[in-house]
């Protein structure tokens, strides 16, 4: 993990503040007429502006149901639709160039201007053959583009650097052949002349929801779909298809991974459902052509160790108002949302009609993936369905535990709004005193943060080793106004957390 860098500022930002539990569904197709995108949903008005046939309205009617019908949160619909075409300036250097809100279905055109004026030259694709200096549009998974343009830094014959970006500057002697670059020459010309790269791209319908609830105060996403509409590859994504022969890219675990890249960095978890039809040892995309597709209670091995990802297992039946089927997702969404980020969901109980529940076998299975399921212990006497664990996909604790990681992103969002009110002030120096007044002000928010029951009382301690720095060392951050490191630790039930600070505004 990185450090973060705090840097001197001279503006006074007021900071928007952050909920405890704030979230947004995200719906296929467009939104109802008369509806803004987001929309703000209320447990009183869904029924009127939601028509009931749509998934949404089940997912909402699941939801309310299990927040105790009048949740204090803010709950938002935003309604996927159609993808956008963007012309972005990138931001990098060298052979790495990157446009924000991905993912993108396609990159269209990638043009460079080598002075920083307004010479731009397109660029064609990357080939070994036809084009070494070319771009390569990174891609993840089902072929979406994540924002990336990187050129290759390839050798020719004579282990000379001809690797993009490519472009025409000046003519030779004759006044009219131009001369070229690329490689590490035309590299340096562009990082000493301020030259840009240009990506005209089309954003896909996760790139525009992005872009769209970034800037809200917003800590839970939830893809819903039907998890009924099982076919012999899982269940249909809420941009495509759920055939064998493309559901490797529109399904809705695809819709599921591309939700927790919204999330990364910014903040907020993703909570999905497992198809109705879950079971384990069996394979989730029950096609041999698709490879890579685990079993379902290993489905952590595909999504990756996510701290972000929440995953739930129902069988659901016939929905709470009994005429439609339950949302899972959504129902443990609505849980999650209307208890403390500081309370377990440890065996919380849970509104939702199903067809089974797991027994303590299948418990086990479930538990060892990671993933929530419902059940009842019925040989106490117990009737009511309750909640397994408040998983993550992470790899280790106390990551793995949902409220954990609620807890550690409030911790973290209030030391860096403190941090930015002290800082814009203008009235803090690089000096000892000055680090001194940072210490102060980072361990009043965790006392802040403990009063408000988000951490547990214990150590806490706050680092900054340029207190103890070389004289070259003070004179770099007082040229740079750049404190190089601060690290942060508090405990969480015995166990050490701790958030490295490397760019201010940012989590890494």
């Amino acid at each position: 993990m990185g450090y973060l860098n705090i840097t001197w500022t001279r503006s006074a930002p007021t900071s928007r503040g952050m909920s405890n539990g704030n979230a947004t569904f995200l719906c296929s197709g467009n939104a109802p007429a008369g509806l803004s995108n987001p929309h703000i949903i209320t447990s009183t008005n869904y029924t009127s502006l939601i028509p009931t046939t749509r998934w949404e309205y089940t997912a909402l009617q699941s939801y309310f149901k299990n927040t105790g019908g009048s949740p204090t949160n803010t709950t938002r619909l935003y309604w996927m639709g159609a993808g956008e075409g963007i012309t972005g300036i990138a931001a990098g250097t060298g052979t790495s160039w990157y446009i924000k809100y991905p993912p993108f279905s396609s990159i269209d055109t990638v043009s460079v201007d080598p002075t920083g004026g307004t010479n731009w030259q397109a660029i064609a694709a990357f080939a070994a053959t036809t084009c070494p200096s070319g771009y390569v549009g990174d891609t993840g998974l089902g072929g979406q583009y994540n924002g990336y343009v990187l050129f290759s830094g390839y050798l020719d014959s004579d282990g000379v650097d001809i690797g993009g970006p490519y472009f025409e500057s000046g003519f030779y002697s004759d006044g009219t052949t131009a001369k070229s670059y690329s490689g590490t020459e035309g590299r340096d010309i562009m990082h000493l002349s301020g030259g840009r790269i240009r990506v005209l791209a089309t954003r896909n319908g996760f790139g525009v929801a992005g872009k769209a609830i970034l800037p809200l105060d917003n800590q839970f996403i939830c893809p819903s779909y039907d998890t009924t509409n099982t076919g012999s590859s899982g269940c249909l994504g809420l941009m495509g298809s759920k055939t064998e022969a493309a559901m490797n890219s529109t399904g809705s675990i695809e819709d599921f991974l591309q939700t927790l890249g919204i999330c990364a960095g910014n903040r907020m978890m993703a909570v999905w459902a497992m198809p109705a039809g879950a079971v384990l040892n069996k394979t989730y995309h029950n096609e041999p052509a698709i490879s890579g597709s685990p079993e379902y209670q290993n489905i952590r091995d595909y999504v990756g160790q996510d701290q972000n990802a929440i995953v739930i297992q129902a069988d659901v039946s016939t929905g709470t108002d009994g005429t439609g089927n339950d949302c899972p997702a959504a129902a443990y969404l609505g849980k999650i949302v209307s208890t403390g980020p500081h309370q377990t969901l440890n065996l919380a109980t849970i509104s939702l009609s199903q067809n089974t529940r797991s027994d303590e076998n299948d418990r086990a299975g479930w538990d060892a993936g990671q993933i929530a399921c419902v059940f009842q212990k019925t040989n106490l006497g117990f009737t009511s369905d309750q909640i397994s664990h408040g998983f993550t996909f992470a790899g280790t604790s106390p990551e793995n535990r949902l409220n954990n990681v609620r807890c550690k992103y409030i911790i973290e969002f209030n030391v860096l709004a403190d941090l930015w009110t002290m800082l814009s002030s203008g009235k803090i120096r690089i000096s000892k005193a000055g680090l001194g007044s940072i210490i102060d002000v980072i361990k009043a928010t965790l006392n802040r943060m403990e009063s408000q029951d988000i951490l547990d009382s214990g150590t806490r301690t706050v680092e900054i080793p340029l207190i103890n720095g070389t004289d070259a060392e003070w004179t770099a951050a007082k040229l740079t106004y750049v404190i190089p490191a601060i690290r942060v630790r508090w405990s969480w039930k015995t166990s050490p957390e701790q958030l490295n600070l490397t760019e201010f505004g940012e989590i890494i």
